[in-house]
C-alpha cells in the first residue's frame, strides 16, 4: 500500500487529514506534517525524510503539499530526495485539496504512479463552479 503524507502550512495538514477522516467515517492511515512559520527546509527536511523512510511499506510514498514553491513544498521535495537516496520510491504533488486527498486514499492500494495519476485527477476534476 502506498503511504500518504500531507505536508502543508500549519494547520492545513491537520485540517485536511481531519476532513478525510470525517468524510470517510474512518481513520485512514495518514501521516501529517504541519509546517510552522519559523521552520526551514534545512532543519525540517531531514526530520521528514526520517519519517518517510520509517513509514515506507515497500510500495512507495506520496507526499501531498499545499503551495508549490513555498516552504512546505521545498521541505517535502528535499525530504523526498533524501528518501529516494535511501531507496524509497517517493513522489511529491503540490496543490493538495480535500478531493485530491480522498482520491489518493481510495486508490492507495494501486501502484505509486497510478495513485499519482488519480490524485492529480481528483484535484483538478473537483474544481468546479457549483451555482
Amino acid at each position: 500500500m502506498v503511504v500518504i503524507f500531507v505536508v502543508a502550512h500549519a494547520p492545513l495538514a491537520s485540517a485536511l487529514v481531519a476532513c478525510a477522516r470525517h468524510v470517510l467515517g474512518a481513520h485512514p492511515d495518514l501521516y501529517l506534517f504541519d509546517i510552522e512559520p519559523h521552520e526551514c527546509a534545512s532543519s525540517s527536511s531531514p526530520r521528514l525524510a526520517a519519517e518517510i523512510i520509517a513509514a515506507d511499506q515497500g510500495q512507495g510514498v506520496l507526499i501531498l503539499t499545499d503551495l508549490p514553491g513555498a516552504t512546505p513544498s521545498n521541505i517535502a521535495a528535499a525530504a523526498s530526495n533524501i528518501a529516494q537516496a535511501q531507496g524509497v520510491s517517493c513522489r511529491v504533488l503540490g496543490g493538495v485539496n480535500a478531493s485530491m486527498l480522498l482520491k489518493t486514499i481510495n486508490y492507495r492500494s494501486a501502484a505509486l504512479d497510478v495513485v499519482v495519476e488519480k490524485a492529480l485527477a481528483g484535484a483538478t476534476q473537483a474544481v468546479l463552479r457549483v451555482d
